[in-house]
């Protein structure tokens, strides 16, 4: 048995009329009636009597009509009550960003920006980028925040989105030390280097492959050990296994600074990174546009 079916029964016994109420209910007559009958074999009796016009309900079908009447107001009641639970639970704001910027930058980020604007609460989710961008067109959530550069551009549909330039920072090469501060690896060492690298279905692979292309001596030379689309596992994988690696800096930071891993300060392996939000639109979410209003004042 179907919803669908008692709402259409209460509005054929409401217009006794077959006609009418397929308008009212937006389908085919044909089909309203298969509906009807449908419904009449579930039960197990006529509810419509067809033998008179207009139509009349039969004595079961006046019976009916009081629970279909009741059984409809308790599922929408309960509906709209459960719906208004989730719109309370349901954050102010809901961000999806790369993994490392979720762990690196947005913390300290929403941080200043609710002081600016006042407190609110906040969902962070993480998931490849073209999963974010569905979110964001659908609605299902407010910003995404990715890493840019202007060389391997995020294309971003510029009638159905708008973005803003949150910051800039770099990709950097690091290795561990070793037991002089020195990295355990370098890119002007002889013969093979191992590298932990990123996997083709993350942004920054595309990062790595450029920053090889200005490197193609060294690129030949790196033994990928292991790879993922994501900053984080490579910089432990880094640590672990003595390689060298490519990471956003405020991702290495830490550990930069607990002497974990040490920049690797050669030419031409590092490239500078945007950090854009973005958002739909044609929102009309007010905390929504009440937070980019900020974020455009902050930036211009």
């Amino acid at each position: 048995m179907e919803i669908k079916w008692l709402e259409d029964f209460v509005s054929l016994a409401r217009t006794h009329n077959f006609s009418r109420s397929s308008e009212e209910r937006n389908v085919t007559q044909p089909a309203f009636s298969r509906r009807i009958r449908a419904l009449e074999n579930w039960i197990g009796t006529d509810l419509i009597d067809r033998r008179s016009y207009p139509i009349k309900l039969t004595e079961e079908g006046r019976l009916f009509r009081d629970t279909a009447e009741t059984v409809l107001h308790d599922i929408y009641r309960d509906r709209a009550q459960f719906h208004q639970i989730q719109h309370t639970r349901r954050p102010d704001i809901r961000i999806a960003a790369a993994s490392t910027l979720s762990i690196s930058f947005i913390p300290n980020w929403l941080k200043g920006v609710q002081q600016t604007i006042g407190p609110f609460t906040s969902h962070i989710m993480t998931e490849n980028f073209h999963d974010m961008v569905r979110h964001l067109a659908d609605g299902d959530i407010d910003f995404v925040l990715q890493y840019c550069s202007p060389k391997v551009p995020v294309l971003f549909d510029t009638a159905q989105f708008r973005a803003l330039t949150l910051a800039r920072e770099k990709m950097i090469m690091v290795a561990p030390p070793d037991n002089k501060g020195n990295p355990v690896v370098h890119p002007d060492q002889d013969g093979e280097i191992p590298y932990v690298g990123y996997s083709k279905n993350g942004y920054f692979a595309e990062i790595e492959s450029l920053i090889f292309g200005e490197n193609p001596g060294t690129g030949k030379r790196l033994k990928r050990i292991s790879e993922s689309p994501t900053s984080e596992f490579v910089k432990r994988m880094a640590i672990e296994f003595g390689a060298m690696t490519l990471v956003p800096e405020s991702c290495a930071k830490p550990e930069l600074a607990r002497n974990e891993l040490v920049l690797i300060d050669a030419p031409n392996w590092s490239h500078e990174l945007d950090i854009q939000i973005y958002r739909k639109a044609d929102t009309k979410r007010m905390v929504t546009r009440k937070l980019w209003d900020a974020l455009t004042d902050s930036v211009t």
